[in-house]
């Protein structure tokens, strides 16, 4: 039975539209019109646009096999992409490629016996296309409702660089703590940008999270604008988001915090980063420098957190979090 376009927006978390073309192909996309106007044409930033960090295909079904085609194409500086299958909360298949650009093929899962919760983490740095999205005939396929809805703002490591388990990066682990559908606004070398923030977003979050910072320190920006930058921004989000919890993550630990920029110390731009956030009501503000270790052991390239890293930065963040939570 092959799945239609009405169930798979219902199956998908993560995407902020889903639209099939002509030859049956699925695609996705975690930006709005404006926010996808935000960045200029033929810049290196646009290529991320498309990745599909953060999202995932989870349902309920009794079907014996569940199966899909895909073309998976490089949205990052990054040239491998994997995909994480979850059964009833258990990894049960990884599966990708390294080294490529591009590739086309099919991802098949059998299923045991009876009604299982299914989840497929989509690869954070690639995009993905998706059809012949199939179940057994007769199989029932069923949504899974999650308790909250969470937006995350961040540059690369937001989206995910660099774990090589999609559904370890610490935006999926930290929506999996919550049980929350999640939409990751990260992209690889991103800034404090305020246009980002925008109200045409048909998403209303519980939990909104802050992660800038560190490529305002790095790219020739000014003390003046990184100032100016990050207090709109987080004015911006406090007004579009009211009722949300708003979580600012400062800046974590990079292997060349000791340089002097056009901002200042590595402290400064931390400090700038903390001062935008808390100077808006209810904002809380997370110190990201006792996140992860302070050890290019645990990153990719001494700024881009491993699996290992994330998973320290994602039990911090929720440890952090969860007392201003109503959760149990």
């Amino acid at each position: 039975m092959k799945l239609t376009l009405e169930q798979i927006r219902a199956l998908i978390h993560g995407a902020v539209t889903v639209e099939e073309s002509a030859d049956g192909k699925f695609s996705f996309c975690r930006f709005t019109a404006s926010q996808k106007a935000a960045y200029e044409p033929g810049k290196n930033i646009t290529t991320q646009v498309p990745a599909t960090a953060g999202m995932r295909l989870e349902f309920v079904t009794d079907s014996d096999t569940f199966s899909f085609d895909y073309l998976a194409r490089s949205a990052s500086s990054r040239r491998y992409y994997y995909f994480d299958v979850y059964l009833d909360g258990v990894m049960v298949k990884h599966f990708g490629h390294k080294d490529v650009k591009a590739v086309a093929s099919t991802l098949t899962v059998k299923l045991p016996e009876g009604v299982h919760t299914v989840a497929v983490y989509f690869p954070n740095l690639f995009s993905v296309q998706i059809s012949k999205v199939t179940v057994d005939d007769g199989a029932t396929v069923e949504p899974v409702q999650k308790s909250c809805r969470m937006v995350c703002y961040g540059d690369s490591i937001t989206q995910g660089y660099d774990a090589v388990y999609p559904s370890r990066s610490y935006v999926n682990q930290l929506a999996d703590k919550l049980n929350a559908d999640v939409i990751d606004f990260g992209i690889g070398g991103e800034v404090f940008r305020p246009e980002l923030v925008t109200r045409e977003l048909d998403f209303e979050p519980d939990i909104v999270t802050v992660a800038y910072g560190s490529n305002d320190f790095t790219k020739k920006k000014s003390r003046e604008d990184m100032v100016r930058d990050a207090n709109e921004f987080h004015a911006r989000a406090r007004a579009a988001y009211p009722n949300a919890k708003i979580f600012a993550v400062t800046p974590v630990w990079r292997y060349d915090g000791e340089k002097i920029t056009a901002v200042g110390s590595f402290a400064d731009a931390v400090r700038i980063a903390y001062d935008a956030a808390a100077a808006q009501p209810g904002v809380v503000v997370v110190d990201g420098s006792h996140m992860t270790p302070h050890s290019v052991d645990y990153y990719y390239d001494g700024l881009h957190p491993t699996d290992s890293g994330f998973s320290f930065y994602a039990n911090a963040l929720y440890a952090a979090m969860k007392p201003h939570l109503n959760q149990k």
